[in-house]
């Protein structure tokens, strides 16, 4: 669709529903696969890799287009999207799991976009898209922690990217019981993070320890924000403000990794791209120290459509209008 007439459907609201492409069929099976050829899940093998995008392309390329949408103002589109999916119970259906459980990461990654996009968006919805779109993020909420119920799972940074879904749904919702149970993952990520900064369950990625490290490090601050504009508690400063030291490990190995060489005795996979490091356009205005970051920032801006979308301007516009 052109930008001249999303901005009419931006003016024109629902009456010009009609404008919005139809929804693509919702993906209620996921079959997606892991790509990792070694047991630190740290060397892609690229043929796997190749595939499982192909697999898991409609789902990647619905999270790109709702943020968009999102991002550029254009809410009522989004909303349909969202509601032509619930209604359909997308996601809710098999986990069909072909080397391991990367079908059940797929799911966690979807929430975590579509609720954080309804946060975004959700004056826009109709109140009969409301009540298909609301019992459907819960639905999927619940569904990705029951995974968690397995103790024999570890509980590293998907446990976290679970968490922010759970959280952002329970948030865009008003479910008291989703907000508690993305609160308890985060300050399970809290009490993870050692007094150095570094989280062990990522440093056993042997090349990609700094890279999990940052990777786990988004979750959680993203849990923070919307955590601290949901309660007007901080809390980026709980548990002793245990995110700043992983914060300032991510930092200091994105300048330098030679704190993660000497732990792993391997060189240390780059930090790069526009959805590495995102994070940093949320937390830096809440950092103790927020120069400390704007190089960081400089390298922006940042797009993650698994958390909502352009992150850069979520965070420009949070400062006067919410997301």
């Amino acid at each position: 669709m052109k930008r001249a007439a999303l901005l009419v459907l931006a003016l024109t609201g629902s009456a010009a529903l009609a404008e919005c492409p139809p929804a693509p069929p919702g993906v209620r099976d996921i079959k997606a696969q892991g790509y990792y050829s070694d047991a630190k899940g740290s060397i892609v093998d690229e043929e796997k890799r190749r595939q499982n995008l192909a697999m898991t392309k409609p789902l990647n390329d619905y999270l790109r287009r709702i943020a968009d949408w999102s991002d550029d103002g254009q809410g009522v589109c989004a909303a349909a999207w969202l509601d032509a999916w619930a209604a359909g119970g997308a996601l809710l259906g098999e986990m069909i799991h072909v080397n391991n459980d990367q079908s059940d990461y797929m799911r966690q990654w979807e929430l975590d976009g579509a609720a954080i996009v309804y946060l975004r968006v959700k004056d826009a919805a109709t109140p009969e898209q409301r009540a298909r779109i609301e019992p459907w993020l819960a639905e999927i909420g619940r569904r990705n922690l029951a995974y968690w119920d397995n103790p024999k799972k570890h509980r590293n940074n998907h446990y976290y990217w679970t968490g922010v879904g759970v959280l952002a749904a329970g948030a865009a919702i008003g479910d008291k019981a989703l907000i508690e149970q993305g609160k308890a993952v985060y300050l399970k990520g809290l009490s993870d993070i050692e007094e150095d900064g570094s989280l062990p369950m990522e440093m056993a990625r042997g090349e990609k320890a700094l890279h999990y490290h940052n990777y786990a490090l988004a979750p959680l601050v993203m849990m923070a924000e919307i955590g601290t504009r949901l309660t007007g508690e901080d809390w980026y400063g709980w548990r002793d403000h245990r995110l700043d030291r992983l914060a300032e490990r991510v930092l200091t190995g994105w300048r330098d990794p030679a704190f993660f060489v000497a732990a792993t005795g391997l060189a240390q996979e780059k930090l790069a791209g526009h959805t590495d490091v995102g994070w940093v356009e949320f937390y830096r205005r809440r950092a103790p120290h927020p120069e400390r970051f704007d190089d960081l920032h400089q390298a922006g801006p940042y797009d993650e459509p698994r958390l909502g979308g352009n992150l850069t301007l979520m965070a420009d516009r949070s400062a006067s209008s919410g997301w």
